[in-house]
């Protein structure tokens, strides 16, 4: 990610990042999930990114 992106958000269930990424556009907060999942074993986690003007606004959607 570039300098000015910031992890929010992080798990292994790749749909609640999903909900939680759709969640934050419907905000007008652009989000981008970083997924390192092995697509072979389904093993691993996703991030979520927002940039870091948007940081503060987007935590208070996180459960």
């Amino acid at each position: 990610m570039e300098a000015d992106w910031i992890k929010i958000y992080e798990s292994a269930d790749a749909i609640s990042v999903e909900l939680l990424r759709q969640r934050l556009e419907e905000e007008n907060i652009y989000a981008v999930a970083l997924s390192h999942r092995d697509s072979e074993l389904g093993i691993g986690e996703v991030e979520l990114y927002v940039h870091e003007s948007n940081s503060d606004a987007a935590k208070k959607f996180i459960p």
